[in-house]
């Protein structure tokens, strides 16, 4: 059962959790699921959200956003924040469902579409900020197309990322903040701006910088294809199967997907079976060559090479570093 709301709800329907832009926390009702919402109005072009809950039924978090609220860019860092018992679990369940590694959105509030699964624990960081607000902060260069289509805010754009570790941790020294009342938003201000500027030095680092306009069909069915190449980390993607099931054309398919997600879709999928193995190596304190076969590779060798490309140390070395 999938509920859906068109207001500027959070979850659910607009009876149940309306988002408000004040300060304050809202709860979730026992009837919906557990945990609550922080929110931090900075200033008025500057907003915070911390999400920590768990829903007991999928909702659809869609957005009608009026003629004010449309001058916003939302930047949206999921999955920031997992305590080691949450982690071990993770790992302890099949590769399918392993699907939520830290990844961060850059959007357009046209195209703010979100599922929230039941039973899945919801540890978000959502800023809202005016257009005009983040062109001061980031002063785009002429020539720089990335920049300059997200601060005009001229048409609908949508960019994800697999977050940097240097992310989440500020990420999580956020949600664990309690700062002292009096410099309260001085204290928010400064970090939610550092989370914009540790992002935009992962978005910068694309080099294609051709880019299309979207729409949410189109982003819904490149996000199908995502799901679907992360459902088994063990197998490489199968670039037909993925072209019959976005309904796009070959070409269409992997344009789009390196627009949004930076990288072409079988590179994509090796860069989030490197980002497991460091969750593996790391939390789970498996060997080199356990990694290896548990992500499906059968020549150890490939395997260290390939980790060093997307890390940048081998495997041995990540796993006794701190």
């Amino acid at each position: 059962m999938k509920s859906k709301s068109k207001e500027k709800s959070e979850v659910g329907s607009p009876k149940a959790i309306k988002s408000k832009f004040g300060d304050g926390v809202t709860y979730i009702p026992k009837n919906m699921g557990t945990g609550y919402i922080k929110c931090f109005n900075i200033n008025p072009k500057l907003r915070l959200k911390v999400r920590q809950f768990e829903l007991s039924e999928d909702f659809v978090l869609e957005r009608r956003i009026d003629k004010v609220e449309n001058k916003f860019v939302i930047i949206a860092f999921h999955n920031i924040y997992a305590s080691k018992d949450d982690i071990k679990s993770r790992l302890s369940q099949p590769s399918a469902s392993r699907k939520f590694l830290p990844s961060a959105q850059i959007t357009t509030t046209e195209l703010n579409y979100e599922l929230l699964p039941a039973n899945k624990k919801i540890n978000s960081l959502i800023i809202t900020v005016y257009a005009d607000y983040l062109k001061e902060l980031l002063k785009p260069k002429t020539g720089n197309t990335l920049l300059q289509m997200i601060t005009s805010r001229n048409q609908p754009f949508l960019f994800e990322e697999i977050i940097s570790p240097q992310i989440q941790e500020v990420a999580a020294e956020i949600v664990k903040a309690n700062p002292l009342q009096d410099l309260l938003d001085f204290y928010y201000k400064i970090k939610a701006e550092e989370l914009i500027y540790l992002l935009f030095v992962e978005l910068l680092k694309r080099q294609d910088t051709t880019l299309q306009t979207l729409n949410g069909a189109d982003v819904k069915r490149v996000y199908e294809v995502k799901d679907k190449i992360l459902s088994n980390i063990d197998n490489p993607p199968i670039l037909a199967e993925l072209v019959k099931l976005s309904g796009m054309s070959e070409s269409k398919l992997k344009r789009l997907f390196k627009q949004i997600f930076g990288s072409s879709i079988y590179n994509y999928y090796q860069s989030f079976r490197m980002k497991e193995a460091m969750y593996l190596l790391r939390e789970e304190k498996l060997s080199v060559s356990e990694v290896g076969y548990r992500l499906g590779f059968s020549n150890l060798s490939h395997f260290t090479r390939l980790f060093k490309t997307h890390i940048g140390v081998k495997p041995k070395k990540y796993s006794v570093s701190k």
